[in-house]
């Protein structure tokens, strides 16, 4: 599965990371990362790379189902209870 650039921006944002770590963790350059978080075209290789690097992180990425888009599930190690509000 491809992830789309949303994805993996939103992926990012979820863990943390700066660009500068997922660059280093996905051998891709930092301006490389810019641009895909803009939305502008990059080989399908790139994008294969930074996302194992964030599937290392400990995200699982989930294809889309009838009425839904893709996603992404996160690890509960990421997410700070007292934040979450019901």
């Amino acid at each position: 599965m491809i992830v789309p650039n949303e994805i993996l921006r939103a992926a990012r944002a979820a863990l943390g990371m700066t660009r500068a770590e997922l660059a280093h963790e996905s051998g891709v350059g930092k301006r490389t990362i810019l641009r895909i978080e803009q939305d502008e075209r990059v080989a399908v290789r790139t994008l294969q790379r930074i996302q194992a690097a964030l599937e290392a992180r400990g995200v699982e990425f989930m294809a889309s189902e009838p009425g839904h888009g893709p996603g992404l599930r996160l690890p509960l190690s990421v997410i700070k209870r007292d934040d979450l509000r019901f």
